[in-house]
């Protein structure tokens, strides 16, 4: 199904958002202290020390976010590399979609309003968890609306019909 994706939504679905959340496994995994303490920006978290310890819990739930985010990496390579239907895809869309309003939603709640705004004091967590996450929605709500439908996929998929052997060309 991939292949039968517009380019650049294929780019952003099937390349570049995958990407991005193998650095959202890999951060809070290589360093649970900067993945934690980088959730906010500076202007709206409490500075601690560089030699501050954080508690067994608060590590375990930064893996297991990074463990989420490469399980929804997984998908999607797996999901749009394998399955045939649009419907399937679309439906995988629309609950990513749905996703991105809450991941947006309770970083923008945390962060407060002085937070959201003070867009230069982001860390670069920050801005993933809301710029990019606000692109990724942005990219799902325009293709979800047909808005890349005038562009020419590279691969047609073909779905025989039951019987005859003649190929049926399907979106």
């Amino acid at each position: 199904m991939a292949a039968s994706l517009p380019p650049f939504p294929r780019f952003v679905f099937t390349k570049l958002e995958p990407i991005s959340l193998l650095a959202g496994f890999l951060g809070p995994v290589i360093s649970p202290k900067f993945f934690i303490s980088a959730q906010l920006p500076q202007s709206t978290a409490i500075l601690k020390p560089l030699n501050y310890s954080i508690d067994p819990t608060s590590t375990l739930l930064a893996w297991q976010l990074g463990n989420a985010y490469l399980l929804l990496g997984l998908l999607g390579i797996f999901i749009l590399n394998t399955t045939t239907e649009v419907k399937v895809v679309r439906a995988y869309l629309w609950a990513l979609l749905l996703g991105d309003v809450g991941h947006v939603g309770f970083t923008v709640y945390a962060m407060g309003w002085d937070g959201t705004v003070a867009w230069k004091d982001w860390s670069s967590v920050t801005w993933g968890n809301v710029a990019f996450t606000v692109f990724l929605f942005l990219t799902r709500c325009l293709y979800l609306a047909g808005f890349f439908d005038s562009q020419t996929s590279s691969k047609t998929v073909v779905r025989k019909t039951k019987g005859r052997g003649v190929g049926k060309k399907k979106r």
